[in-house]
């Protein structure tokens, strides 16, 4: 089969995810391509090559990245292309599942025929930083979901039921709309510490938007179109640049993760029923993962206790922001 994974990404997870399963859809001997979205550029690619696409993000405040979107209303595609949604997030919870919501609105009305969809967990790049250990478990995960989405596009098993419930919905229809413009005003505040600064050009080089340049005095300023993919403030190498309300906040996060590195470490299970606060999503999530990965390929699944229903994200955000609440509580 011949397979496109088109695909944006903002700190490189989307990226790291999307060359996984072409490594794996290949191993089944498929033909994969993949496709990294250029968000500064309006521009069309063809479609009509391919059997099945898939599209993965980054989920960014609840929804599919403002360049996705533009991207994907851009494009002209073959009547009836299949397809499937990957995306991914810090977090598992079911707030973010109609983050598809618009993206799917545009694709089916191009007449894309999606009918699966799955929520990778990979390491924030926002909020608090992940421990090594826990992001091996992260990726170990990963795997185990990319080779059941593999095996259910295989063999025609839909995932995806008609319509999100109402919650995440509403949530995705509320918050998504101010996290478009938000990075566009956040903008406004971004500001360079110049003694701590190399001027290695980095994050000019690096920004997806070409939003950051050097002026006629050769100093580093930004522009306003800014999509807060946090790229320029993860990478750089002196944690130099103040990125608006999010330092306000506490919610920077410097320091890229060594994902080849981290996936070559031994893996220890971090994530069980004694597991509290932030992270509490990744048991009920891991566990689905692990019945559904036992029941097409064999094995025992981890016994899973099931919980009172848990506080969404939102709720968990709200108290880290103002109650300066630690959640790395395990």
């Amino acid at each position: 089969m011949k397979i496109l994974l088109v695909y944006y990404t903002g700190t490189f997870n989307t990226r790291f995810l999307s060359n996984r399963i072409a490594d794996m859809l290949r191993e089944e001997g498929d033909e994969v391509d993949l496709h990294e979205i250029d968000p500064s550029k309006k521009y069309r690619i063809d479609f009509s090559p391919y059997e099945l696409v898939g599209f993965g993000y980054p989920i960014y405040g609840f929804a599919a990245p403002r360049p996705f979107l533009r991207f994907v209303r851009h494009q002209k595609f073959p009547k009836n292309l299949k397809g499937f949604i990957y995306k991914n997030s810090g977090e598992t919870y079911h707030d973010n599942d109609a983050s598809s919501m618009f993206v799917l609105r545009r694709l089916r009305r191009r007449k894309v025929d999606i009918r699966n969809e799955y929520h990778f967990g990979m390491p924030y790049n926002i909020h608090f930083r992940y421990a090594d250990d826990f992001v091996k478990e992260q990726l170990v995960y990963a795997d185990k979901l990319a080779r059941i989405m593999i095996y259910e596009l295989k063999h025609g098993i839909q995932n995806m039921s008609k319509r999100y419930p109402l919650r995440p919905r509403f949530i995705t229809w509320s918050v998504a709309r101010l996290q478009y413009i938000a990075g566009d005003i956040n903008s406004y505040m971004y500001r360079v510490y110049k003694d701590k600064c190399i001027s290695c050009d980095k994050c000019i080089r690096e920004c997806p938007m070409h939003n950051i340049y050097r002026d006629e005095k050769g100093e580093i300023r930004f522009r306003h179109h800014c999509n807060m993919c946090m790229r320029c403030s993860l990478r750089c190498p002196k944690d130099a640049i103040y990125i608006g309300f999010i330092d306000n906040w506490g919610w920077r996060v410097n320091g890229a993760y060594n994902l080849k590195k981290i996936e070559a470490m031994e893996y220890k299970p971090v994530i069980d029923e004694n597991t509290k606060g932030f992270f509490e999503c990744y048991y009920e999530s891991f566990s689905k993962i692990d019945r559904r990965y036992c029941e097409i390929f064999g094995g025992e699944p981890r016994e899973y206790h099931p919980k009172a229903k848990s506080t969404g994200m939102v709720t968990k955000l709200l108290r880290l922001l103002f109650r300066n609440k630690d959640v790395r509580e395990q």
